[in-house]
């Protein structure tokens, strides 16, 4: 979902300033007629305590099914691997833009391994990280945003193209970890995972502040230029990737503004501020009929929510009760939802926690959760029966 950075603006609208990023040659290298996951190339990627770092280009699935190329990056542990091989983390980020210029991979800075809550403490478990970009980021091409098919295929391809780098020695065993954009594309993987990689162990799915109900998260009025960029994003990549018109809901004459702010990252600060100022031009009103009523938007949102088949592993779910972005109200909602399946879920709170810290606040809970799934305990389960 979108970052609020609002209270930084006057101080910082200096580094507004910051350029995107242009994907080098590495993205457009050919992609074979070859199964879903498999490696296509890998290159040394910035260097990383503790493991070899590659940036990677994989084969997954796009929407529909179709074969498309997907970047990433992928650590691999240093140490010898364990008897019976390395586990596998599958990392699915927040929100960076949906531009192929926004895709974290891109980034070889010196914060770059920060992006990934609770690196070191994998690398140094012994686990393999894979880190995809999803589809459309890094590679050319649109990014299906809040698209769940795309994203969860993408996560679970990431985990067989990671099996094939030198020296993985990886297990069957995988836990999905992702936060907010990333968490609601973490329990579409686990809907997946039995039917997409039958071949493969899903032991475990965490999710920070997970996107729920596109339906009523999405389509309240947006009283933010932060909202108005949310939805700019949204409404620009459903419409290219369901071929729907976005006039079936946008005022023509606000579409050039819409499909400007599209064009925005917002991976780091001066990326966000630059975004969230951009979208100003949509200020006050830029919808021209509400989504939750138009076809065939309401039908889009629920098939892009999930919840809709078993979430496929035991499931953590964390969330900050002073989020304005992921609303805690929708998030208890989900768990009630999966409770009353009887599904396996530990369901918890951070009180005062806001969207942007949830994932790393969350930090030695997420990591001990995982070690355990990995190690075979029986997850915890506070769900009232």
């Amino acid at each position: 979902m979108v970052f609020k950075w609002a209270a930084l603006f006057l101080s910082l609208l200096p580094l507004a300033a910051c350029a995107i990023p242009d994907p080098p040659a590495f993205y457009d290298t050919p992609v074979p007629n070859a199964a879903p996951g498999s490696l296509v190339s890998a290159e040394p990627f910035a260097p990383v305590p503790g493991a070899t770092a590659y940036r990677v280009l994989y084969v997954s699935t796009d929407s529909f099914g179709a074969k498309i190329p997907v970047s990433g990056i992928v650590y691999v542990p240093t140490a010898p691997p364990p008897p019976g091989g390395r586990d596998v983390v599958a990392w699915a980020h927040a929100t960076t833009g949906i531009a192929p210029g926004c895709a974290p991979s891109l980034d070889s800075g010196p914060d770059m391994a920060a992006s990934v809550p609770g690196l070191s403490d994998f690398l140094s478990a012994g686990d393999i990280v894979a880190a995809t970009d999803y589809q459309g980021m890094g590679v050319a091409g649109v990014h299906p945003y809040l698209i769940g098919r795309s994203e969860g295929a993408a996560i679970l391809d990431s985990v067989r193209a990671a099996r094939q780098l030198p020296g993985a020695d990886a297990s069957g065993n995988y836990v999905v970890w992702g936060h907010s954009q990333g968490a609601q594309a973490v329990l579409f993987a686990g809907q997946m995972a039995a039917a997409y990689a039958p071949e493969l162990h899903l032991a475990g799915i965490a999710a920070a502040a997970p996107v729920t109900d596109l339906k009523g998260e999405l389509t309240e009025p947006f009283s933010s230029n932060a909202g108005r960029l949310l939805a700019a994003y949204v409404y620009y990549t459903w419409s290219k990737t369901y071929n729907v018109p976005v006039t079936t809901i946008v005022y023509p004459q606000a579409v050039p503004a819409m499909d400007k702010a599209a064009t925005k990252c917002i991976g780091n600060l001066g990326e966000a501020i630059d975004a969230i100022l951009t979208a100003r031009a949509l200020n006050p009103v830029f919808r021209s009929h509400p989504p939750q009523t138009t076809p065939p938007w309401p039908e889009l949102f629920d098939e892009n929510s999930p919840g809709r088949a078993p979430p496929g592993a035991p499931l953590l779910i964390v969330q900050g009760t002073a989020d304005p972005t992921v609303e805690p109200h929708w998030t208890r909602r989900f768990a009630a939802l999966v409770c009353s399946r009887h599904e396996t879920l530990d369901y918890v709170e951070f009180k005062g926690v806001k969207h942007l810290d949830i994932a790393e606040k969350s930090l030695p809970l997420v990591t001990a959760w995982i070690h355990d799934r990995f190690a075979g305990q029986t997850a915890p389960d506070n769900c009232p029966r």
